[in-house]
């Protein structure tokens, strides 16, 4: 699932920055540091990248804000890891989880999400059968 040819790395950075604009409408640079645990230099080369794709817009020394085009990727990105996070827990999966959704994320198609997706809202609806499914993961 491709977004305007972005990287992984990229793709971190937009669905974080999607984040921190679900509490905030401008995020400060240090917060997304902060967030990712990347140094500062760093975020700011980033960002830079992000602007010229038109993602977001860069104040220098004040504030980042998402496009509407960043905040849609942003919107979808973040999507994309809480499926993919809700696939992991409803697998059982408890160790690692973050890492694992992290590598899924970038590489997953657009129809194994959607199925995936179906599949956590068939659960969802059909309780007794996750619960088989829990109790056959015991044996």
């Amino acid at each position: 699932m491709k977004y305007n040819s972005l990287t992984p790395s990229e793709e971190d950075y937009i669905e974080m920055i999607y984040r921190l604009s679900l509490n905030e409408d401008k995020i400060k640079l240090k917060e997304i540091s902060t967030s990712l645990n990347i140094k500062p230099p760093s975020v700011t080369k980033m960002i830079k990248k992000l602007e010229s794709k038109n993602l977001l817009i860069y104040r220098k020394y004040d504030y980042i804000q998402l496009t509407d085009i960043g905040e849609i990727v942003g919107k979808r990105l973040f999507d994309r890891h809480n499926v993919v996070y809700s696939f992991l827990e409803t697998i059982g999966l408890k160790e690692y989880i973050h890492e694992e959704t992290e590598k899924i994320e970038h590489t997953i198609s657009i129809e194994t999400l959607l199925r995936i997706d179906e599949l956590i809202n068939f659960f969802g609806e059909n309780e007794s059968l996750l619960k088989k499914f829990r109790e056959y993961q015991n044996l």
